[in-house]
């Protein structure tokens, strides 16, 4: 993906403020000049090396490594160390910059014509050379003639001075012509052929591939056929006549088409029939699996229910994904230790850069460098729950941390040690001081032995406040 990251005039510009577009599969970004893109920052807002953006093929998303916070789309929860997805116009806050993500698919350069590189193809008036490759000029083999070599074969008006003699247009001199010899001839064995001069080199090619004709005949009487034998002669006496024509054989009527008669009712037909199992069945091992293979669906139904279950468990996925992100980004903004990408092992529901991604993840049967699907529910129900359990006790200490800063005998010994705060205890402060050990006193009391009491209201308004402020409209 085509990555290009413009400055806002909404937030601060730098001197140079030309676009900056990533190259190859990742951009650092900070105020360190280590990055790739570098980010001035007198006032130290930025971390040096203050978050990255990767192109994991073709999901483009920012993972955050700063102190101060990466913040998309102006949210106010910081974006932590969990790899977030970018899409095309997305704002991310960095310091004082808005930075304007440009997302776009890279275009693949044309390709090139396979044919460009052949040569040109020659003129038509070298195609003689091409026509005539055993010429003696050109190929260089025996001493023929320049005359075409074709004129052997075709009959020409002249040969070469070892080709085969022809004394007119149209005699090829292989064959005698009709009519020179007796019909006696007919029967005698062929005369041997008178010695000839030696043949050039490419008439002897050309002798290999034409077969030798057989010794002519002379021509063909007239009255041939007054010895054919009669109508229902015999066979053997038809064979003697080499030039006996064959009979017609009778027409022979064509077969008529056989009917099929009907496959009785419950009798199984002789082919391959489908094996066991099959859509029904992979649907009724999904319901056994859930838990409601007792339930009495029927196959008409099972496409619905198959389907209605798909989009609950599609939500399913996506709401636990989104949990467990939102419970990221809590321990990312205190600062506490995060679970890290690791070579393997990896929850698809937690590390997972979308939704689509998670689901393929935990449908397929195995993915590389993911937990199974069944463990990897079980973990991030199991961190659900640890989280909840953890919130309360991390909000009970961090309550009794504070009351703890405010206790009465460390504030004395703090104003006993700066003199500037010594005139507090005089007079009429000095009551109040009474009131405030005496009422401290009692909240701790009720921090220390009745938690809820003392909490659960503000939670409780605090709680119910922000459900309202998140429900849909």
């Amino acid at each position: 993906m085509s990555v290009i990251l413009h400055f806002q005039s909404t937030g601060a510009v730098p001197g140079n403020a030309k676009p900056f577009r990533m190259l190859g599969g990742s951009l650092t970004i900070g105020r360190s000049d280590q990055n790739d893109m570098v980010l001035p920052d007198p006032d130290k807002m930025i971390s040096g090396r203050h978050c990255a953006i990767e192109d994991l093929d073709g999901n483009v998303t920012v993972i955050d490594f700063s102190t101060n916070g990466t913040f998309l789309n102006y949210g106010k929860m910081p974006l932590g160390k969990t790899p977030t997805p970018l899409n095309d116009g997305d704002i991310l806050s960095i310091g004082a910059y808005e930075l304007l993500v440009e997302i776009a698919p890279v275009q693949q350069a044309p390709l090139a014509d396979p044919l460009q590189d052949l040569p040109v193809p020659g003129k038509a008036d070298d195609m003689a050379d091409f026509l005539d490759p055993l010429d003696s000029g050109s190929a260089g083999i025996g001493g023929g003639s320049d005359d075409d070599f074709l004129d052997d074969l075709l009959g020409g008006p002249t040969a070469g001075p070892s080709g085969v003699k022809r004394d007119q247009l149209g005699d090829d001199g292989l064959l005698p012509p009709l009519g020179e010899e007796d019909d006696d001839d007919f029967l005698r064995p062929a005369r041997p052929e008178p010695d000839r001069p030696a043949q050039s080199s490419h008439s002897s090619a050309l002798s290999d591939m034409i077969p030798t004709p057989a010794p002519a005949t002379s021509t063909i009487p007239d009255d041939w056929d007054l010895d054919l034998p009669a109508a229902g002669q015999g066979a053997d006496d038809q064979d003697d006549d080499p030039f006996a024509q064959p009979q017609e054989a009778p027409p022979v009527d064509p077969p008529m088409p056989q009917t099929v008669p009907p496959r009785a009712a419950g009798i199984t037909p002789d082919g391959p029939q489908p094996a066991p199992g099959g859509p029904d069945a992979a649907s009724r091992a999904f319901l056994d699996a859930l838990g409601a293979g007792d339930l009495k669906i029927l196959d008409d139904d099972l496409v619905e229910t198959m389907t209605r279950l798909g989009g609950v468990l599609n939500t399913m996925i996506g709401g636990v994904r989104e949990i467990l992100m939102t419970r990221q980004s809590i321990k990312s903004e205190f600062r506490m230790q995060q679970t890290v990408i690791s070579a393997g092992a990896n929850n698809p529901l937690k590390f997972s850069v979308s939704v689509d991604q998670a689901i393929e993840a935990m449908t397929r049967p195995a993915v590389k460098g993911y937990l199974p699907a069944a463990t990897a529910a079980e973990e991030a129900l199991d961190d659900i729950k640890a989280h909840e359990v953890a919130m309360m006790t991390g909000m009970e200490a961090a309550l009794k941390g504070v009351l703890a800063r405010l206790e009465p005998r460390k504030l004395a010994e703090r104003i006993a040690a700066d003199s500037s705060l010594r005139s507090v205890l005089t007079n009429k402060k000095a009551r109040y001081w009474d009131v405030f050990e005496a009422q401290y006193g009692e909240i701790s009391d009720q921090a220390e032995n009745d938690f809820h009491d003392l909490f659960s209201k503000e939670f409780s308004r605090a709680y119910q406040a922000q459900l309202d402020r998140l429900k849909p409209k």
